[in-house]
């Protein structure tokens, strides 16, 4: 007979006893669950942003250039090696 749970805390501690393999197996299935309401409920553009985000890594250099603009910054490796002692 199933466990009837009430809170998060409830399931959160049962999902804790699960081997690690089924804990996974839960998390993917939630994961699927939670993309197909999304596309149910029309969401289509946060369903394919969030796909396209955990799929890409960030563009350091796009942040670079909105932090700094069109700065040129020293390579703070070479310096400190150039002042280094050999």
């Amino acid at each position: 007979m199933l466990a009837r749970m009430s809170s998060v805390l409830e399931i959160e501690k049962a999902l804790g006893q699960l081997p690690h393999e089924e804990r996974w197996e839960v998390a993917r299935w939630l994961l699927e669950e939670l993309h197909e309401s999304a596309l149910v409920n029309g969401d289509t553009k946060n369903a394919n942003a969030d796909s396209h985000l955990a799929q890409s890594l960030p563009d350091y250099s796009a942040r670079r250039r909105r932090i700094f603009g069109s700065k040129i910054l020293p390579n703070m490796v070479l310096a400190g090696r150039a002042e280094e002692r050999w």
